[in-house]
């Protein structure tokens, strides 16, 4: 069967092959025929996780879940060709090959398509056997005040409440994040990662880039980002997820950049998918690239263009949550957007602000091309704590680190409502954001609070907390009164940025005295005519409004 499949030609006049990088090809399948697999035994090819993940949400298989023909991956490396990863969602491989003439073979093979077009295959749907509809079941830990002493790392997890989760119980545990990145380099050697490795909580390391296990030798950057979900080195640093599970996954290449890292993350979240992760942090993001053909511009910002962008729609479709970084280049004057994948549907796009709330202005804004909110939400990007590879603990900037702060919340969120969709925490934590009724190109819905977001799910309803404050008068002209309903030795922050969020114009701190504040806030005249967004924060929990001057 395997020679009739190898020679039986068809007389293509296109090339069917995409160069992705220098010698590295994308090749598509016409079909899964002569499979080894059948959707009708789904546990030969998805963990049992993963297919309980899917019956959980009533989520179906199709044809995209089925492996590549093996016969077809065989069939290529029998003509000479290093097959370096395959996609079952595009039913797709890459490939290598210094001989370039040996490409113009792979238009006559009768299984490779004429065209590399990035459609995802949907043909067939199969509900999962019932038998792996099992409910996770809540897992938590002792209930305790002040559980970790964050250290430096504070301002990153108090932001959004996620202090209350961990004191409650929930760190992490029994939820498994897969982090795509370029490399590990530093573990585990290091001391926000003891716990980690002892307790076996890394279950799997993979090279989608050059193959093999290996991971530890080309970069720091996904160690930072792990650290950032992972860390637990008390009065240092504490992750947002430290008692989760990890896959490891390099997609990256740190140095190129070719679309075929792409086409790399997409293996790399099948095999996530495969194994029955719950997130995927990406604190990755692609443009400009190094054959400038690939590049993306704006216009193919809509979710619909880029190839990781309609992998990552997939992923979310499969059940699990994908957190994407919004990207860097807001400050860019040519492309200050998101970048792909940030711009996919039903995924979260985390932009970056820094430890006083503001907008960090390198952050990537929104919207998508077609007009969708991104970014969705934002953490503390600007002046990140997180594991420097000297063994010290530093700072960092990029929306590669407030992507992680909100990965491991949105673990320990859903850890502690086992039973929601991956579509209902999403929807929850977009909810809970403070900016959720006035959503901006800078912040998108804004900053979540995970203690908010646990009512939401908990109650079934728009949870709308209680009017905290009030404003008169409300358009004011250069002068307005705050009433704030505090109790004596209540922490209060009061911020006024632009509707932007890009500028504070006033930021003040107190204790309160007594019960029922009352601030007068003057000296606006600098201020121009428009919209702004006061802030006031009592005690960690944020409330929002509208501020219009004349």
């Amino acid at each position: 069967m395997k020679t009739f499949l190898l020679f039986f030609i068809l007389f293509f006049s296109l090339t069917v092959s995409s160069q992705v990088a220098p010698n590295k090809y994308y090749i598509e399948f016409t079909d899964k025929n002569y499979n080894d697999y059948d959707l009708e035994r789904p546990e030969e090819f998805l963990s049992e996780r993963s297919l309980q993940r899917r019956a959980n949400q009533n989520i179906e298989l199709d044809l995209s879940d089925l492996p590549v023909t093996q016969l077809y991956v065989d069939s290529l490396e029998s003509i000479g060709l290093d097959v370096i990863n395959v996609s079952k969602w595009f039913n797709s491989a890459t490939v290598y090959t210094l001989d370039s003439l040996l490409m113009d073979t792979i238009d006559y093979l009768g299984f490779v398509s004429n065209s590399a077009k990035y459609k995802p295959l949907q043909i067939n749907k199969i509900s999962v056997p019932e038998r792996y509809k099992v409910p996770r079941e809540i897992i938590s830990g002792s209930r305790n005040t002040n559980y970790y002493n964050y250290g430096t790392s504070a301002d990153q997890i108090y932001m959004h409440n996620g202090q209350t989760m961990h004191n409650n119980g929930f760190r992490g545990q029994g939820m498994l994040i897969a982090i795509t990145d370029a490399g590990f380099t530093g573990l585990p050697n290091l001391p926000a990662f003891d716990s980690l490795f002892d307790a076996e909580r890394v279950l799997s390391t993979r090279n989608f880039v050059y193959g093999g296990e290996n991971i530890f030798s080309y970069s720091t950057h996904g160690m930072r980002v792990l650290s950032i979900l992972a860390g637990n080195s008390p009065d240092s640093l504490i992750g947002s997820a430290p008692e989760a599970n990890y896959l490891l996954l390099m997609s990256e290449d740190p140095d190129s950049e070719n679309i075929i890292e792409e086409i790399n993350w997409i293996s790399a979240a099948e095999y996530a998918d495969s194994i029955g992760a719950d997130i995927i942090n990406v604190s990755l993001g692609y443009l400009d690239f190094d054959m400038p053909e690939y590049s993306h511009t704006y216009q193919s910002m809509d979710g619909k263009t880029a190839i990781i962008s309609i992998a990552a729609e997939i992923a979310s479709s499969k059940g699990m949550i994908i957190v994407a970084s919004a990207a860097n280049s807001g400050d860019d004057p040519i492309h200050p957007w998101i970048n792909a994948p940030g711009d996919a549907n039903n995924i979260l796009t985390a932009g970056a602000v820094w430890s006083n709330q503001s907008y960090a202005a390198f952050s990537s804004i929104g919207p998508s091309y077609d007009g969708r909110v991104k970014p969705d939400i934002v953490a503390m990007g600007g002046g990140t704590t997180n594991q420097e590879l000297d063994g010290s603990f530093g700072q960092g900037n990029g929306t590669s680190f407030s992507s992680p702060i909100l990965s491991g919340l949105i673990a320990c969120l859903w850890q502690q409502f086992p039973d929601k969709t991956n579509e209902e925490i999403m929807d929850a934590v977009r909810k809970s954001s403070h900016l959720y009724n006035s959503p901006t190109d800078f912040l998108g819905y804004g900053i979540p609070d995970f203690n908010l977001a646990g009512k939401i799910l908990n109650t079934g309803i728009d949870y709308i907390p209680e009017n905290k404050f009030s404003i008169y008068p409300n358009p004011f002209d250069s002068v307005f009164v705050i009433n704030i309903n505090t109790n004596p030795g209540d922490y209060v922050q009061i911020i006024i940025n632009d509707i932007s969020g890009k500028n504070n114009y006033i930021w003040m701190e107190f204790k309160a005295k007594e019960n029922n504040s009352k601030i007068t806030i003057d000296d606006l005249d600098r201020l121009k005519s428009g919209i702004y967004i006061i802030n006031v924060i009592i005690n960690n929990s944020r409330y929002s409004e509208k501020l219009i001057k004349k």
